[in-house]
């Protein structure tokens, strides 16, 4: 629906209800879909621990070892629904960025194929789905969840999740064979850090698993010297830039399961919006405080649509 007309012109606030979103309540009925979340995250994690201890068998496809956690993790993925695209920004980015990806995967699947190891692509985009949705997903939400019980800000206990599982996830036994040094583990480093931050920004879990998808598959089509490293490198460098022009851009606001408005800086619902003519928009938190909104609010006017539609 188009948003014209929809941004007041006259000084005008907008009221918006108080109630604590379930997203956010830590009493909400254990049905909800913030509870179930946790569950399936905390399931993952407890799978993922088994795996790294040995504890559990792998699952071989196309001759390579998926951990044991890719089930959970999928599971986990239907839990979430259609939260893991997250928000783009920059919609004609976006929709660059999925053609770019779409086209990668694609070709990777005929190179694949071709040599017949086309069960080996499937294996590695399940890899890498299961490694974006266990370390930018499950790990980082439980502990979360650990921190803010202990009485830790949501940004920073979000902050602090994404972290700690990119850690994991560069020390993983697989990477850490790869790097055959201090200076090999920087790519890994790079790598976790890019993906903590796009998550972060925008919860593009989704967008982040096609780009992990693109890297796996050209990096061992380049083993394989089916692609050249030069081809490799501009094929994930237009994946990757394309990726961040359409999820990297950081939002103040963002909205919850219920509809409503979350300052994703503090995890506190917003309370009211200040639209006044030619001035910068603010928000009020249901704290009292009032904080300024860079820019159009919410992209494009998509949350203020959201709000009066």
């Amino acid at each position: 629906m188009s948003t014209a007309g929809l941004v007041p012109t006259n000084p005008v606030l907008l009221p918006m209800p108080l109630t604590v979103p379930a997203a956010l309540d830590a009493d909400a009925p254990a049905g909800s879909r913030r509870r179930l979340v946790l569950v399936m995250a905390l399931f993952t994690l407890i799978v993922q621990l088994a795996d790294a201890a040995d504890l559990v068998p792998y699952l071989t496809v196309g001759g390579l070892d998926l951990p044991l956690s890719v089930l959970p993790a999928l599971g986990l993925a239907v839990v979430c629904g259609d939260r893991l695209l997250g928000r783009s920004t920059a919609r004609r980015a976006a929709a660059a960025y999925w053609i770019a990806a779409g086209v990668a995967i694609a070709v990777a699947g005929v190179l694949f194929a071709r040599t017949g190891h086309l069960s080996l692509w499937f294996a590695l985009i399940a890899a890498s789905a299961c490694e974006e949705l266990v370390f930018r997903l499950a790990i980082p939400a439980v502990i979360a969840a650990v921190l803010r019980l202990g009485g830790v800000r949501m940004d920073r206990s979000r902050v602090a999740g994404l972290v700690l599982a990119g850690l994991w996830f560069v020390l993983l036994p697989g990477h850490r064979a790869q790097m055959g040094g201090v200076t090999g583990a920087v790519p890994f480093i790079a790598f976790a850090a890019l993906a903590a931050t796009i998550v972060h920004r925008s919860g593009s879990v989704l967008p982040m698993a096609a780009a992990h998808s693109v890297s796996n598959l050209l990096t061992f089509l380049m083993w394989g010297d089916t692609v050249g490293s030069d081809a490799r490198s501009m094929g994930l460098a237009c994946v990757l830039g394309l990726l961040v022009l359409a999820y990297g851009r950081s939002r103040r606001l963002t909205i919850d399961d219920h509809g409503g408005l979350v300052d994703t800086r503090t995890g506190l619902e917003v309370a009211s919006i200040d639209l006044r003519d030619g001035h910068p928009a603010t928000v009020t938190l249901v704290d009292g405080r009032t904080v300024s909104v860079d820019g159009p609010l919410g992209a494009g006017h998509a949350l203020v649509d959201h709000q009066v539609a």
